[in-house]
């Protein structure tokens, strides 16, 4: 793990397990997570498996920090658009992973992502850091950690004239984002269900001021 000299953590190949696990607690009892998982409780313990499929293709292709080698919270980006190649998924566990908590499963979250594809294509078709996952730990919610690991990204974001946009289907999310200065530019219903989701952009803010003066590279290796 590389310490950037902002005190955000860039996570390596090495904790693609411990970021999942992170990420599946986080996201446990998520409506969405109930949506794609359509109340199975016992397939809910596999999540991690899943999550190290997102963990790894972040990791690899895009770029995750925590707000400590603990990772109370962590975050994904990745430069848009997203050019990765089959043998890249493959690489990063797909489709095997995404299969472990079943085939329905499975389908509901390609369908999932095709719809964040065309909403991205619609809402926002230029060049952009794109906000994949933020996750906090349950036991670390409500005490800044999301804060840490976003701001110092979105000063530098400014810093590079680097636009953001993200998907959320959180409401009490889109207010956090609209404090970090995100504007709701769209919504989507989910099919078959009652979850909208909400797409959120960050025009470039000369004003912010998330982090200190250290930079911290955002270019994909």
């Amino acid at each position: 793990m590389i310490q950037s000299d902002n005190g955000l953590y860039r996570l390596e190949k090495t904790d693609i397990k411990h970021l999942a696990r992170v990420a599946a607690e986080a996201f446990r009892d998520d409506p969405l997570t109930v949506y794609l998982l359509q109340g199975d409780t016992q397939k809910a313990k596999r999540l991690p498996i899943v999550f190290e499929y997102y963990a790894a293709l972040g990791i690899k292709y895009g770029q995750a920090y925590a707000s400590s080698p603990d990772m109370e919270a962590v975050s994904i980006w990745f430069d848009t658009p997203v050019r990765i190649s089959l043998w890249q998924l493959i690489s990063c566990g797909f489709p095997l992973k995404n299969l472990w908590c079943g085939f329905n499963y499975f389908q509901r979250d390609m369908q999932l992502n095709n719809l964040c594809d065309k909403m991205r294509d619609q809402l926002y078709p230029f060049s952009n850091k794109y906000l994949a996952l933020l996750a906090v730990a349950p036991k670390y919610r409500m005490q800044g950690f999301a804060s840490k690991v976003i701001r110092p990204i979105l000063a530098e974001l400014d810093r590079s004239n680097v636009t953001s946009y993200l998907e959320t289907q959180n409401l009490q999310n889109v207010n956090m984002y609209r404090r970090w200065g995100y504007e709701e530019i769209g919504q989507f219903n989910l099919p078959l269900s009652n979850i909208s989701l909400h797409a959120m952009l960050r025009k470039i803010r000369k004003d912010y001021h998330g982090g200190n003066s250290s930079s911290i590279s955002l270019q994909a290796e």
